[in-house]
């Protein structure tokens, strides 16, 4: 398939995410991406897929009555036979093979929006390097009993209302219950065979406003950090964050040593040491940053601080050998502690629970509260012997380019995929308007 759009560091193809054969075998550092929601919206464009038998003539069934998935506003509540458009509806199964054809998102049931998302998953794994790592982000929704909901209302390209007339619940969900989508993907995701090495959550300071009355505003999403390996690439030291004051306080005291006389643990251990490096503490899980909209496409487009973020810790700053994409690895000096400035506790009750000794401080002696880190340089960590280039980053739902734009400004090369031309279009206009802005 011909690029949509191709710069320097930047290509955008307008295709199907289910199929990236443009991109050849594990050759992606990193996958962040933001898929359609389950039964939330629709989207711009011809989105119409066949998930099931390719093979088959397909006859398809419709649902008698309402139609189950998004229309327009205006004829939300019209039997398809009575619908000003005269088109027949464009979801449904074939009584043939039981395949099912519709938008990404729109499926009748969580689980087979969770079936679809495995099988866009496997080609993630494909494309995705050994120890490459997957950022999922991902929202929730509620069961429902079907028909209008003013909380469903939400805006499409150039401002144009749409709203869901979800389907009756199925199976254990109950109207009105938590579907669990991201806990049913992350399980799903396990399951076949991907490392689940974390559930970060995105809370948000400006939320979407609802009109619920009997629970709490959802104000967080989930971003699923999924790994190929047990083993892969993560640079701490580029996303470490500032110190609470309180934590700065409480490391001028020491910790309950491991064994009995053994202060070593409590001042010197390298995991202890690690947690107070001069240039901050570890990334933790939870991410606080708003929204930021984008005037023309639907409201829910990536703030830029989740994608660089991701960037920054799964992709090496210096790049990735050109021949076998291995990346380039920091290379760091870090400062031990004085042991000098502490004394076993006279009397310690940790001791006599936990068989273990404290120590406190000597009165005194100058005893550092952090270790000392500095950068040296980059390595490779392979021995083909060739200078770096930019590591691969990837968003295979990727909308208006946020992750693409990105990457392009942390020095890596973006590929993105998106279904939509009106959104592969919205990009590329984005992304040419943000270099006129963007300074360096």
């Amino acid at each position: 398939m011909k690029p949509y759009f191709q710069v320097n560091l930047g290509t955008i193809y307008c295709g199907d995410a289910r199929n990236m054969s443009e991109v050849p075998n594990e050759c992606v550092q990193m996958v962040c991406t933001s898929p359609p929601y389950w039964g939330l919206r629709k989207y711009e464009g011809d989105q119409e897929l066949i998930w099931g038998d390719k093979d088959c003539e397909h006859e398809w069934q419709m649902k008698e009555g309402k139609y189950l998935n998004m229309v327009n506003a205006g004829e939300a509540n019209r039997p398809w036979q009575e619908q000003a458009s005269g088109k027949l509806p464009d979801s449904g199964f074939c009584s043939l093979c039981n395949a099912w054809k519709g938008a990404f998102g729109l499926e009748p049931t969580p689980e087979l929006y969770v079936q679809h998302t495995i099988e866009i998953l496997r080609e993630v794994r494909r494309v995705l390097r050994k120890d490459g790592v997957c950022f999922w982000n991902i929202g929730d929704s509620y069961g429902s009993s079907g028909g209008f909901d003013k909380q469903d209302w939400n805006r499409g390209i150039g401002g144009k209302s749409m709203h869901l007339g979800r389907a009756k619940s199925q199976g254990i969900l109950k109207p009105k219950d938590l579907c669990l989508i991201p806990f049913r993907i992350a399980i799903a995701a396990q399951q076949d065979g991907w490392w689940v090495r974390s559930v970060i959550i995105w809370n948000k300071p400006n939320p979407m406003p609802e009109s619920v009355t009997d629970r709490p505003t959802n104000s967080y999403e989930f971003i699923l950090m999924l790994t190929k390996s047990k083993k892969y690439y993560w640079d701490a030291d580029a996303v470490r964050e500032s110190y609470q004051p309180s934590s700065l306080e409480r490391i001028k005291y020491p910790l309950t040593g491991s064994k009995q006389g053994d202060k070593s643990w409590a001042v010197n251990n390298e995991n202890w040491a690690d947690r107070f490096s001069s240039i901050g503490r570890n990334l933790r899980d939870v991410w606080t940053f708003p929204t930021q909209p984008y005037p023309e496409a639907h409201f829910a487009v990536f703030p830029e601080k989740l994608p660089e973020l991701c960037i920054k810790a799964a992709t090496s700053e210096k790049g990735c050998c050109p021949k076998c994409g291995a990346p380039w690895a920091r290379v760091t000096k870090r400062e031990s502690y004085d042991t000098e400035g502490w004394a076993p506790a006279k009397k310690d009750p940790h001791k006599e629970l936990y068989g273990s000794q404290s120590f406190n401080r000597v009165e005194g002696k100058n005893v550092c509260g952090k270790v000392k880190v500095e950068t040296l340089g980059w390595r490779p960590t392979c021995n083909c012997g060739l200078e770096p280039v930019p590591c691969v980053v990837m968003d295979n739902f990727c909308g208006t380019g946020t992750t693409l734009w990105e990457a392009k400004k942390l020095g890596r090369r973006g590929i993105g995929y998106d279904i939509s031309k009106a959104y592969c279009q919205l990009a590329v206009e984005r992304n040419r308007q943000m270099v006129m802005e963007y300074k360096g």
